[in-house]
C-alpha cells in the first residue's frame, strides 16, 4: 500500500517532526505506551520527516509504501497516541501551528490509503476519520 503525503509546505513537515519526536519521548507520555516495534517505524517516519523538511523552501510531497496490515497497526497507534495527547490537553490546542498543515494532510492520507484497500479496511478509515481527535475535520 502506498500512502502519499502532500504537497505540503516543508516547513510543516519540519516542525510536525520535532512535534511527534517529543511526544514520542517524553517519559510517561502517551508516546510511552506505543508498542516497540510501531515506535519504531515512527522513529524512522520521523528522522525522514525531520530531513525532508529541514532547510527545504518549497512544497515537498512524502511517500512510503508498506503491506496494508502494517499500515492499518500504525495508523490505529498514531490514532491512539493522537487520542490520549487531546484528552491530556483539554480544550488547549494540541499540534503547534507550524506543524498542523502537515499533520492534518499526513492524517487524511493515511486514511485515504486504508479506504482505497477496501473492505474492512475502508471500513476501518471511515470509523477513525469521523472520530479522529483534535479540532479539525479530517481532510
Amino acid at each position: 500500500m502506498k500512502v502519499e503525503v502532500g504537497p505540503v509546505p516543508a516547513a510543516s513537515m519540519a516542525a510536525f517532526a520535532r512535534f511527534a519526536d517529543a511526544v514520542l519521548h517524553t517519559a510517561d507520555g502517551p508516546g510511552a505506551s506505543v508498542p516497540s516495534d510501531a515506535a519504531s517505524a515512527f522513529e524512522g517516519y520521523i528522522a525522514e520527516w525531520a530531513a525532508g523538511g529541514s532547510g527545504a523552501l518549497d512544497d515537498l510531497t512524502w511517500s512510503t509504501e508498506a503491506d496494508g496490515e502494517v499500515i492499518e497497526y500504525l495508523v490505529y497507534a498514531f490514532y491512539r497516541v493522537s487520542q490520549q495527547v487531546n484528552e491530556e490537553a483539554g480544550d488547549d490546542q494540541v499540534v503547534p501551528d507550524d506543524a498542523a498543515p502537515f499533520y492534518w494532510i499526513l492524517v487524511g492520507a493515511l486514511l485515504d490509503a486504508l479506504a482505497a484497500e477496501g473492505g474492512s479496511r475502508a471500513e476501518f478509515a471511515a470509523h477513525l476519520r469521523e472520530f479522529w481527535p483534535g479540532d479539525h475535520e479530517v481532510p
